[in-house]
Protein backbone atom coordinates (compact mmCIF):
# COMPACT_ATOMS: atom_id res chain seq x y z
CA UNK A 1 0.00 0.00 0.00
CA UNK A 2 1.21 3.62 -0.88
CA UNK A 3 0.04 6.76 -0.25
CA UNK A 4 -0.25 9.50 -3.16
CA UNK A 5 -1.00 13.30 -2.76
CA UNK A 6 -2.16 15.43 -5.69
CA UNK A 7 -0.40 18.56 -5.92
CA UNK A 8 -1.19 21.35 -8.80
CA UNK A 9 0.94 23.53 -11.32
CA UNK A 10 1.29 26.31 -12.95
CA UNK A 11 -1.87 28.01 -11.35
CA UNK A 12 -0.42 31.72 -9.66
CA UNK A 13 -1.08 32.77 -6.50
CA UNK A 14 -1.41 31.05 -2.86
CA UNK A 15 -3.45 28.58 -4.42
CA UNK A 16 -0.44 26.84 -5.75
CA UNK A 17 1.86 27.95 -2.79
CA UNK A 18 -0.36 26.11 -0.55
CA UNK A 19 -0.68 22.61 -2.11
CA UNK A 20 2.96 22.78 -2.56
CA UNK A 21 3.33 23.03 0.59
CA UNK A 22 1.36 20.16 2.08
CA UNK A 23 2.83 18.33 -0.95
CA UNK A 24 6.41 18.78 0.18
CA UNK A 25 5.80 17.79 3.91
CA UNK A 26 3.75 14.86 2.85
CA UNK A 27 6.77 13.77 0.65
CA UNK A 28 9.59 14.76 2.88
CA UNK A 29 8.60 14.34 6.08
CA UNK A 30 5.58 11.69 5.87
CA UNK A 31 6.92 9.96 2.51
CA UNK A 32 4.12 9.86 0.58
CA UNK A 33 4.16 10.03 -3.56
CA UNK A 34 3.15 12.78 -5.82
CA UNK A 35 0.44 13.23 -7.90
CA UNK A 36 1.23 16.06 -10.22
CA UNK A 37 -1.75 18.11 -12.40
CA UNK A 38 -1.16 20.41 -14.16
CA UNK A 39 -3.12 24.03 -14.65
CA UNK A 40 -4.67 23.93 -18.17
CA UNK A 41 -7.65 25.15 -20.31
CA UNK A 42 -9.92 21.37 -20.06
CA UNK A 43 -12.15 22.14 -22.93
CA UNK A 44 -9.07 22.04 -25.26
CA UNK A 45 -9.11 18.09 -23.87
CA UNK A 46 -11.25 15.43 -26.15
CA UNK A 47 -12.42 12.97 -23.96
CA UNK A 48 -10.03 10.80 -25.00
CA UNK A 49 -7.05 13.01 -24.62
CA UNK A 50 -9.07 13.38 -20.63
CA UNK A 51 -8.79 10.04 -20.20
CA UNK A 52 -5.28 10.01 -21.50
CA UNK A 53 -3.94 12.71 -19.25
CA UNK A 54 -5.55 10.86 -16.07
CA UNK A 55 -4.50 7.65 -17.00
CA UNK A 56 -0.91 9.74 -16.78
CA UNK A 57 -1.36 11.79 -13.90
CA UNK A 58 -2.53 8.52 -11.64
CA UNK A 59 0.17 6.01 -13.41
CA UNK A 60 2.10 5.58 -10.03
CA UNK A 61 -1.55 4.68 -8.42
CA UNK A 62 -2.23 0.99 -7.75
CA UNK A 63 -4.84 -1.10 -5.42
CA UNK A 64 -5.24 -0.87 -2.14
CA UNK A 65 -3.20 2.13 -2.33
CA UNK A 66 -4.10 5.91 -0.62
CA UNK A 67 -4.86 9.00 -2.59
CA UNK A 68 -5.17 12.50 -1.00
CA UNK A 69 -6.92 15.09 -3.45
CA UNK A 70 -5.64 18.42 -2.74
CA UNK A 71 -8.84 19.90 -4.50
CA UNK A 72 -9.70 21.73 -6.42
CA UNK A 73 -7.47 20.88 -8.89
CA UNK A 74 -8.42 24.39 -10.03
CA UNK A 75 -9.12 22.95 -13.39
CA UNK A 76 -12.58 23.14 -12.32
CA UNK A 77 -15.60 20.63 -10.59
CA UNK A 78 -16.12 18.61 -13.96
CA UNK A 79 -12.15 17.64 -14.40
CA UNK A 80 -12.04 16.56 -10.88
CA UNK A 81 -15.23 14.86 -11.03
CA UNK A 82 -13.71 12.64 -13.76
CA UNK A 83 -10.20 12.25 -12.01
CA UNK A 84 -11.95 10.60 -8.80
CA UNK A 85 -14.01 8.77 -11.12
CA UNK A 86 -10.95 7.23 -12.72
CA UNK A 87 -9.32 6.80 -9.29
CA UNK A 88 -12.51 4.45 -8.19
CA UNK A 89 -11.50 1.97 -10.72
CA UNK A 90 -8.87 0.79 -8.81
CA UNK A 91 -9.66 -1.89 -6.83
CA UNK A 92 -9.75 -1.25 -2.83
CA UNK A 93 -8.54 2.45 -3.12
CA UNK A 94 -9.19 4.72 -0.19
CA UNK A 95 -9.89 8.60 -0.59
CA UNK A 96 -9.18 11.71 1.57
CA UNK A 97 -9.81 14.64 0.08
CA UNK A 98 -8.10 17.77 1.13
CA UNK A 99 -10.27 20.84 0.89
CA UNK A 100 -8.14 23.60 0.37
CA UNK A 101 -11.04 25.42 -1.10
CA UNK A 102 -14.21 25.68 -1.82
CA UNK A 103 -14.81 27.70 -4.92
CA UNK A 104 -18.78 28.22 -4.52
CA UNK A 105 -18.45 29.54 -1.54
CA UNK A 106 -15.04 32.29 -2.79
CA UNK A 107 -16.66 33.15 -5.66
CA UNK A 108 -20.74 34.25 -5.73
CA UNK A 109 -20.98 33.30 -9.14
CA UNK A 110 -20.45 29.78 -9.12
CA UNK A 111 -22.54 29.59 -5.81
CA UNK A 112 -24.92 27.32 -7.92
CA UNK A 113 -22.16 24.53 -8.13
CA UNK A 114 -21.94 24.46 -4.26
CA UNK A 115 -24.25 20.86 -4.34
CA UNK A 116 -22.60 19.37 -7.25
CA UNK A 117 -19.09 19.95 -5.15
CA UNK A 118 -20.85 18.38 -1.82
CA UNK A 119 -21.32 15.25 -4.21
CA UNK A 120 -17.76 15.15 -5.28
CA UNK A 121 -16.48 15.33 -1.48
CA UNK A 122 -19.34 12.50 -0.43
CA UNK A 123 -17.09 10.01 -2.30
CA UNK A 124 -14.14 10.81 0.26
CA UNK A 125 -13.62 7.95 2.71
CA UNK A 126 -12.50 11.10 4.78
CA UNK A 127 -12.31 15.30 4.32
CA UNK A 128 -9.72 17.27 6.02
CA UNK A 129 -11.71 20.86 6.29
CA UNK A 130 -10.38 24.25 7.56
CA UNK A 131 -13.09 24.50 10.37
CA UNK A 132 -15.66 23.37 12.50
CA UNK A 133 -17.94 25.70 10.59
CA UNK A 134 -16.98 24.67 7.15
CA UNK A 135 -18.69 21.00 8.31
CA UNK A 136 -21.21 22.69 9.46
CA UNK A 137 -21.93 24.25 6.28
CA UNK A 138 -21.07 21.47 4.27
CA UNK A 139 -23.45 19.32 6.31
CA UNK A 140 -26.33 21.67 6.10
CA UNK A 141 -25.83 21.01 2.19
CA UNK A 142 -25.62 17.36 2.01
CA UNK A 143 -22.56 16.13 3.21
CA UNK A 144 -22.05 12.56 4.49
CA UNK A 145 -19.00 11.68 5.14
CA UNK A 146 -18.48 11.11 9.20
CA UNK A 147 -14.31 10.76 9.56
CA UNK A 148 -13.42 14.37 9.29
CA UNK A 149 -10.42 15.85 10.00
CA UNK A 150 -10.17 19.78 11.28
CA UNK A 151 -7.09 22.05 9.48
CA UNK A 152 -7.80 24.70 11.58
CA UNK A 153 -4.63 26.89 10.42
CA UNK A 154 -2.26 26.87 7.33
CA UNK A 155 1.49 26.45 8.04
CA UNK A 156 4.14 29.02 6.65
CA UNK A 157 7.22 27.39 6.24
CA UNK A 158 9.46 30.96 6.35
CA UNK A 159 12.79 32.06 7.80
CA UNK A 160 12.45 34.45 10.23
CA UNK A 161 15.30 36.71 11.68
CA UNK A 162 14.83 35.46 15.81
CA UNK A 163 17.74 38.12 16.90
CA UNK A 164 14.85 40.42 15.74
CA UNK A 165 12.67 41.10 18.23
CA UNK A 166 9.33 43.18 17.17
CA UNK A 167 9.06 46.49 18.36
CA UNK A 168 5.32 48.11 19.28
CA UNK A 169 4.63 51.18 17.44
CA UNK A 170 1.47 52.52 16.38
CA UNK A 171 1.18 50.28 12.82
CA UNK A 172 -1.11 48.29 11.28
CA UNK A 173 0.58 46.11 7.98
CA UNK A 174 -1.74 45.19 5.68
CA UNK A 175 -0.13 41.77 3.24
CA UNK A 176 -2.15 41.21 0.57
CA UNK A 177 -3.87 42.82 -3.32
CA UNK A 178 -4.71 46.32 -2.25
CA UNK A 179 -6.95 46.34 -5.71
CA UNK A 180 -9.91 44.95 -6.46
CA UNK A 181 -13.25 44.84 -4.07
CA UNK A 182 -11.88 42.22 -1.96
CA UNK A 183 -9.67 44.95 -0.23
CA UNK A 184 -10.95 48.13 -0.72
CA UNK A 185 -10.35 49.52 2.65
CA UNK A 186 -7.16 50.45 2.35
CA UNK A 187 -6.99 52.83 0.21
CA UNK A 188 -10.24 54.59 2.32
CA UNK A 189 -7.84 54.52 5.45
CA UNK A 190 -9.02 58.00 7.29
CA UNK A 191 -7.21 57.37 10.50
CA UNK A 192 -4.48 59.99 11.56
CA UNK A 193 -3.59 57.55 14.80
CA UNK A 194 -2.18 54.84 13.36
CA UNK A 195 -0.13 54.12 10.43
CA UNK A 196 -1.53 51.70 7.79
CA UNK A 197 1.25 49.90 5.90
CA UNK A 198 0.68 48.01 2.47
CA UNK A 199 1.95 45.36 0.17
CA UNK A 200 1.52 47.93 -3.26
CA UNK A 201 4.17 50.19 -4.97
CA UNK A 202 4.85 53.25 -3.92
CA UNK A 203 2.29 55.92 -5.32
CA UNK A 204 -0.16 53.40 -5.96
CA UNK A 205 -2.86 55.52 -5.06
CA UNK A 206 -3.13 59.28 -3.29
CA UNK A 207 -2.38 58.71 0.29
CA UNK A 208 -2.32 60.99 3.52
CA UNK A 209 0.42 60.98 5.89
CA UNK A 210 -0.49 57.77 7.45
CA UNK A 211 -0.15 55.11 4.11
CA UNK A 212 3.04 53.39 4.08
CA UNK A 213 3.99 51.60 1.06
CA UNK A 214 5.91 48.63 1.52
CA UNK A 215 6.66 47.27 -1.94
CA UNK A 216 5.21 43.82 -3.37
CA UNK A 217 6.80 40.71 -2.54
CA UNK A 218 7.25 37.58 -4.66
CA UNK A 219 9.34 35.57 -1.72
CA UNK A 220 7.75 34.86 1.61
CA UNK A 221 11.21 35.05 3.26
CA UNK A 222 11.73 38.48 2.54
CA UNK A 223 8.31 39.66 3.00
CA UNK A 224 8.07 38.05 6.58
CA UNK A 225 11.13 39.47 7.63
CA UNK A 226 10.19 42.85 6.39
CA UNK A 227 6.66 42.35 8.82
CA UNK A 228 8.95 41.49 11.58
CA UNK A 229 11.12 44.62 11.65
CA UNK A 230 8.20 46.76 11.22
CA UNK A 231 6.50 45.69 13.87
CA UNK A 232 3.54 46.63 15.01
CA UNK A 233 0.14 44.45 14.09
CA UNK A 234 -0.91 41.96 11.17
CA UNK A 235 -4.11 42.90 9.75
CA UNK A 236 -6.69 39.93 8.23
CA UNK A 237 -9.92 42.16 7.44
CA UNK A 238 -12.31 42.35 3.90
CA UNK A 239 -15.37 44.83 3.77
CA UNK A 240 -16.68 42.51 1.18
CA UNK A 241 -19.62 40.71 2.05
CA UNK A 242 -19.33 37.42 0.76
CA UNK A 243 -15.87 37.27 0.95
CA UNK A 244 -16.42 38.05 4.70
CA UNK A 245 -18.70 35.28 4.93
CA UNK A 246 -15.93 32.77 3.14
CA UNK A 247 -13.54 34.03 5.87
CA UNK A 248 -15.79 33.16 8.70
CA UNK A 249 -15.67 29.62 7.49
CA UNK A 250 -11.99 29.33 5.99
CA UNK A 251 -8.56 28.99 6.56
CA UNK A 252 -6.56 32.09 5.81
CA UNK A 253 -3.35 31.68 4.69
CA UNK A 254 -2.76 35.24 5.33
CA UNK A 255 -3.56 34.72 9.04
CA UNK A 256 -0.74 32.41 9.36
CA UNK A 257 1.99 34.32 7.51
CA UNK A 258 1.77 37.29 10.34
CA UNK A 259 1.68 34.74 12.73
CA UNK A 260 5.08 32.99 11.24
CA UNK A 261 6.27 36.30 10.78
CA UNK A 262 6.10 37.24 14.58
CA UNK A 263 3.66 40.08 14.79
CA UNK A 264 0.22 40.16 16.66
CA UNK A 265 -2.33 39.92 14.54
CA UNK A 266 -5.88 42.09 14.32
CA UNK A 267 -9.28 39.66 13.23
CA UNK A 268 -12.32 40.05 13.07
CA UNK A 269 -14.40 38.32 15.71
CA UNK A 270 -16.48 36.10 13.61
CA UNK A 271 -13.42 33.88 11.38
CA UNK A 272 -13.17 30.46 12.26
CA UNK A 273 -9.80 30.90 14.75
CA UNK A 274 -10.78 34.05 16.64
CA UNK A 275 -11.36 32.52 19.66
CA UNK A 276 -8.09 30.64 19.40
CA UNK A 277 -6.58 34.11 18.92
CA UNK A 278 -8.31 35.28 22.27
CA UNK A 279 -7.31 32.19 23.94
CA UNK A 280 -3.64 32.53 23.13
CA UNK A 281 -3.22 35.94 23.32
CA UNK A 282 -2.04 35.96 19.49
CA UNK A 283 -3.57 39.74 19.11
CA UNK A 284 -6.54 42.05 18.86
CA UNK A 285 -10.39 40.38 17.92
CA UNK A 286 -12.50 43.08 17.02
CA UNK A 287 -15.71 43.53 15.52
CA UNK A 288 -14.42 46.98 13.38
CA UNK A 289 -11.53 48.85 12.13
CA UNK A 290 -12.70 51.86 14.74
CA UNK A 291 -12.52 49.42 17.20
CA UNK A 292 -9.13 47.94 15.91
CA UNK A 293 -7.59 51.22 15.73
CA UNK A 294 -8.77 52.83 19.68
CA UNK A 295 -7.08 49.43 21.49
CA UNK A 296 -3.85 50.10 19.32
CA UNK A 297 -3.59 53.53 19.99
CA UNK A 298 -4.46 52.96 23.66
CA UNK A 299 -2.04 49.87 23.86
CA UNK A 300 0.79 49.89 26.30
CA UNK A 301 4.22 48.49 25.64
CA UNK A 302 3.92 45.69 27.93
CA UNK A 303 0.42 44.67 26.54
CA UNK A 304 2.35 44.52 23.13
CA UNK A 305 5.21 42.78 24.37
CA UNK A 306 3.39 39.33 26.09
CA UNK A 307 1.43 39.32 22.61
CA UNK A 308 4.96 39.07 20.74
CA UNK A 309 5.83 36.46 23.22
CA UNK A 310 2.86 34.22 22.95
CA UNK A 311 3.06 34.78 18.95
CA UNK A 312 6.73 33.63 19.08
CA UNK A 313 5.91 29.97 20.73
CA UNK A 314 2.80 29.60 18.27
CA UNK A 315 4.30 30.91 15.45
CA UNK A 316 7.19 27.88 15.71
CA UNK A 317 4.12 25.18 15.27
CA UNK A 318 3.46 27.54 12.22
CA UNK A 319 6.94 27.70 10.86
CA UNK A 320 7.64 24.21 11.39
CA UNK A 321 4.92 22.59 9.55
CA UNK A 322 3.05 20.81 12.12
CA UNK A 323 -0.82 21.66 11.37
CA UNK A 324 0.00 20.29 7.82
CA UNK A 325 2.07 17.52 9.25
CA UNK A 326 -1.15 16.34 12.11
CA UNK A 327 -3.86 17.02 9.38
CA UNK A 328 -2.41 14.72 7.14
CA UNK A 329 -1.32 12.20 9.93
CA UNK A 330 -4.85 12.25 11.75
CA UNK A 331 -6.64 11.92 8.35
CA UNK A 332 -4.59 8.45 7.70
CA UNK A 333 -5.48 7.24 11.21
CA UNK A 334 -8.98 8.16 10.64
CA UNK A 335 -8.81 6.12 7.18
CA UNK A 336 -6.82 3.08 8.83
CA UNK A 337 -7.07 2.82 12.42
CA UNK A 338 -10.44 4.18 13.66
Amino acid sequence: MKIHITNVYNVVGAAMESQHMVADIAKDVLGFNELGIYHYPVESDSSEMLRARLDGILAALGEEDIVIFQCPSWNGIAFDESLIKRVNIYRGIKKIFFINDVTPLMFENNRYLLGRYVELYNQADVIIVPSKKMVELLSSEGLKVRKIVIQRMWDCQVLVDTSVIPQFNKQISFAGKTDGDKFSFVQKWKYNNVKLAVTAREGAWKHGENIKFLGWFQNQNALVNVLRNGGGFGLLWTENGYWGEYMKLNACSKLSLYLAAGIPVIVHSSISEASTINRKKLGLVVDSLDEAVEKVDGMSKEQYNQMVRSVDKFGELIRKGYFTKKALTDAVFHLLYD
